[in-house]
């Protein structure tokens, strides 16, 4: 569900010319699919051997634009108790006071600022946050090969790259895997980073998939619209709320279609209907950001992806958003 929920986030606005700001085109933004990405890191383990590990849980957006590599950039943010080496006593190890506290600090996170070109690919520079400490770095990638239109008619992008850092420099200190014997550390400062990333925007057709089946929440409402408009959906979210049956994301899915159909007014009121049950939801509010840009109401966009920011910190996708629309 949290893969769907960060390619939805962004879908209603796919495919549609912002007539505001040309130099930002919120179409050509990727919400990350973890399942089809991984991000590895490599230690060496007393001089010699490599020790490898992952962390299962990240998200994030990617903005990126075939013609116009210089205008890419990207928010990540990573679990930081996802941390795994296949070891669980060295799990719990990492998660503790000696090295990230992650009761502390929960996540690492990772803010582009900027795009260096060059002839044999690029990197991304931007701030990297790992515990309490915030560095510039520049990543080095391999060249993208562009969108790919993949089988269900979704658009993919994927970056690949690699970095190396120093662990110490944010704090992450190893307390008992400190000691130098005959020169060798029982555990490198020099951690390398691994990844690669896939983003994905769902289109149309595949989303069409989610709402044949009329026993689900989602396909229940869209059908209802269907049958009688906006007064007839909104008499049956009435009725499931009514048996604790409606949940956020059913009502987001029939606007986002609805979207793709240009049927923009009724794909707003869907929105609102949403608000009214579920004003706490950062989805919704992700929703209502990215409509209210749509139709050009730009301090609207800002006032609800700002409200989803607030209502969960983990909505990487309106801080991406946010990070364009609120330039000057």
């Amino acid at each position: 569900m949290k893969n769907l929920t960060n390619f939805l986030i962004l879908f209603l606005i796919s495919n549609y010319a912002i007539a505001q700001d040309n130099s930002f085109d919120i179409k050509k933004i990727y919400p990350i699919e973890t399942s089809h990405s991984y991000l590895q890191f490599i230690a060496t383990y007393m001089g010699y051997a490599e020790v490898k590990g992952n962390f299962a849980d990240f998200y994030g957006s990617i903005y990126y634009d075939p013609a116009d590599l210089s205008q890419t950039s990207v928010s990540f943010q990573i679990d930081t108790k996802s941390i795994d080496t296949n070891n669980d006593w060295r799990d719990r190890d990492l998660r503790s006071a000696n090295w990230f506290e992650a009761e502390t600090y929960p996540h690492i996170k990772f803010s582009s600022t900027g795009i260096n070109e060059g002839e044999d690919g690029f990197s991304i520079i931007g701030d990297l946050t790992i515990k309490a400490e915030t560095k510039q770095v520049e990543i080095p990638m391999q060249p993208v090969i562009g969108v790919i239109r993949d089988i269900r008619g979704d658009d993919q992008v994927i970056f690949k790259g690699s970095y190396t850092l120093n662990r110490k420099e944010y704090g992450v200190m190893g307390k008992n895997w400190s000691q130098i014997k005959e020169g060798i550390a029982a555990l490198s400062d020099e951690i390398t980073i691994e990844f690669s990333i896939l983003g994905k925007r769902i289109n149309e057709s595949n989303l069409s998939n989610f709402l044949r089946n009329k026993e689900k929440g989602h396909g229940k409402l869209y059908a209802s619209y269907q049958n009688g408009g906006i007064p007839d959906l909104k008499d049956e979210a009435m009725l499931m709320a009514k048996d604790s049956l409606l949940d956020a994301q059913h009502l987001n899915i029939v606007g986002y279609m609805l979207m793709k159909q240009d049927k923009t007014q009724d794909a707003l009121e869907v929105f609102l209907v949403n608000k009214k049950y579920f004003p706490d939801n950062a989805q919704v509010y992700n929703a209502l950001g990215g409509i209210y840009y749509l139709l050009g109401e730009k301090n609207k966009a800002v006032e609800n992806y700002t409200t989803a920011l607030d209502l969960d910190t983990n909505s990487i996708n309106a801080q991406e958003v946010l990070k364009h629309i609120k330039k000057p």
